[in-house]
């Protein structure tokens, strides 16, 4: 990524994981990498940001999903999903950086956790799992409690 250029940016989307996976395919056409990156409900306007929306095309997601399940491998792109599902901020940055750099490096990217970006990453993808597992014990709490319910007013 030395050659990529940073410009002064704000990209916009709708949110959506075809969403963001079009501005990845944008931005790695043209080789640059924007200041910020927010999802349309997100995004506060500020008079010091040039922000550009980026339309959702679902051909160039569903090509940028398959690169990177051939190039960089079946791991990152299950990374690169449970870590857009993390409420983080920056979390698109992050992830622009760690498949851009996941195409130039191939499957190591994985491995290389002193990178910070792809330490964020993979810090994203643990609270995800995290958030789930709280979800998890949050409704097997409530199926408990029916069926404690349940058994108590039968009993009656």
């Amino acid at each position: 990524m030395s050659n990529w250029k940073l410009i002064n940016k704000t990209y916009l989307y709708d949110g959506t994981l075809y969403g963001f996976l079009t501005v990845v395919f944008n931005s790695y056409l043209s080789k640059t990498l924007p200041q910020r990156i927010f999802s349309q409900n997100d995004y506060n306007f500020n008079f010091l940001d040039n922000p550009i929306f980026i339309e959702t095309d679902f051909e160039k997601a569903k090509r940028v999903f398959d690169a990177i399940e051939k190039n960089i491998g079946h791991t990152t792109l299950y990374n690169t999903y449970y870590a857009f599902l993390c409420c983080d901020e920056n979390k698109e940055i992050n992830l622009l950086k760690y498949i851009c750099n996941g195409f130039e490096v191939g499957p190591k990217i994985n491995n290389r956790l002193t990178v910070p970006y792809v330490f964020k990453v993979m810090n994203m993808k643990k609270k995800s799992f995290g958030e789930c597992h709280r979800f998890k014990g949050l409704l097997r709490f409530q199926e408990v409690r029916k069926q404690f319910i349940l058994c108590f007013n039968s009993s009656r």
